[in-house]
């Protein structure tokens, strides 16, 4: 059976949240959006499953197009492949 790539996909996510935010305080990000600073901090530590709606609040707090939270470096198509053989 073929082995999901969730949990790495999330990881990526997190990743770019915290190279996007830098040296920013997420207590500086949450005033700018609709999440608390530990929801923030959370999501960018990849320590909670989170919602959509929680990404786009983070866009947001960090002044970026959501695009930008999913630009990662993973091959979708390689392992989409790999999910249908």
């Amino acid at each position: 059976m073929n082995e999901f790539k969730t949990d790495e996909i999330k990881a990526l996510v997190a990743q770019k949240i915290k190279e996007i935010k830098g040296k920013t305080p997420y207590s500086k990000i949450a005033e700018k959006c609709n999440l608390t600073e530990a929801r923030v901090s959370d999501a960018a530590n990849n320590k909670i499953d989170y919602q959509l709606s929680t990404l786009i609040e983070i866009a947001t707090g960090l002044r970026v197009h959501p695009r930008e939270i999913f630009d990662i470096l993973f091959n979708f198509e390689e392992y989409y492949e790999e999910l249908d053989n």
